[in-house]
């Protein structure tokens, strides 16, 4: 009887321990806020978001004016879609992190309700833009 007690009471600890060491991942659209480095704007990533997504002529989507202004407007854009609660978030095969997230606002001038950003794990922006597809919901 001893036995039977002692290995009750061992497999009543093992399972309490391994059940504290499972999490449960985030689901698909669910926000990872703050699983990444912040946002760094550095004057290269400026240069390329202002060339390619604030001016027309690029022929990409293109962000809304308050948003080109400057690094610091840009850095503002990039805290919204990374802190958006209604995106998806992927780590590419070149490790760098991308957020597509729907706003709920319009934020490009096509009017793009959704944004997609580029980071380097260590917060550098590598790009960011407004976009129709690619985060959850109707970015429209």
């Amino acid at each position: 009887m001893k036995n039977t007690s002692q290995l009750f009471i061992l497999c009543a600890i093992s399972m309490a321990v391994l059940s504290g060491c499972q999490s449960v991942g985030s689901k698909v659209g669910e926000a990872q806020v703050g699983v990444d480095a912040q946002c760094v704007v550095t004057p290269a990533g400026y240069a390329h978001i202002f060339a390619r997504h604030c001016t027309a002529a690029s022929g990409a989507s293109q962000l809304l004016p308050q948003y080109c202004t400057n690094a610091a407007a840009a850095q503002t854009f990039c805290r919204m879609v990374q802190n958006a609660p209604n995106q998806y978030r992927i780590v590419q095969p070149d490790n760098r992190i991308r957020y597509d997230s729907n706003l709920n606002q319009i934020v490009g001038t096509a009017g793009e309700k959704c944004g997609r950003l580029v980071i380097e794990t260590n917060g550098t922006v590598v790009t960011e833009f407004p976009e129709f597809a690619g985060a959850p919901g109707n970015c429209r």
